[in-house]
């Protein structure tokens, strides 16, 4: 493009967009489809309820009164075992029905914990959400996406390889790119470790859960 030139949105077809990043959409809705379900069953299930208010005591307690550098390894070890679950998963034929499991498990998670600090805390909910919960998990989402969609293709790859009439692939090459590209993930680990660690070792003294009975109610 010239210097000085103009982009036309008349020049975007979506529907090539939607296909070419059709795997990572696909990815994404997974997460979607597991963060409705669990705020769901928060807001209508006494027992989700129950249950969420544990993961959001063991989040909130896992991350109180450490300091940055362990909180660091900690959170980055959790953060790695994600990541090296979809890598093992996808080095196998299961890595195309796990992958998508894993992501919507993933929503599950984390629309738990943020309906339930939601919806018992309120405004003080809201705050703790945007300024400590949201921050690294949205970077932690992205990647989590592309790794799935590694994960996924390559498993394909296997998975087509069984077949009788299966085209000839270079597993080896398409092996080594698909590790160059999960090491780029793991980098990307360490900056959300960062984001992670310092948001809450800063801001995370500033909400006053209380803790009853092993939960923050």
């Amino acid at each position: 493009m010239k210097p000085g030139g103009v982009v036309s949105l008349k020049k975007f077809n979506s529907f090539v967009f939607l296909r070419k990043n059709r795997l990572y959409l696909f990815m994404c809705l997974a997460f979607i489809i597991g963060i409705f379900i669990s705020s769901a069953l928060v807001i209508n299930s006494g027992n989700a309820l129950s249950f969420a208010s544990k993961l959001a005591a063991f989040y909130i307690k896992d991350r109180q009164g450490v300091g940055f550098f362990p909180l660091l390894i900690r959170v980055f070890f959790r953060y790695f075992a994600v990541c090296l679950a979809f890598f093992i998963f996808g080095a196998s034929v299961i890595g195309v029905v796990l992958s998508p499991i894993i992501c919507c498990a993933a929503g599950l998670y984390f629309g738990s914990i943020v309906s339930f600090i939601y919806s018992v805390f309120s405004i003080k909910g809201v705050a703790f959400n945007a300024i400590v919960l949201i921050p690294a998990s949205l970077v932690f989402s992205v990647c989590m996406f592309f790794a799935a969609k590694e994960s996924f293709s390559f498993s394909l790859i296997l998975l087509k390889l069984t077949f009788p009439k299966s085209r000839p692939v270079n597993v080896s090459a398409e092996f080594k790119s698909y590790c160059g590209r999960f090491l780029i993930f793991f980098v990307v680990l360490i900056i959300v470790s960062l984001i992670d660690s310092a948001v809450s070792v800063s801001f995370l003294k500033l909400f006053d859960f209380q803790l009853l009975g092993g939960a923050y109610v």
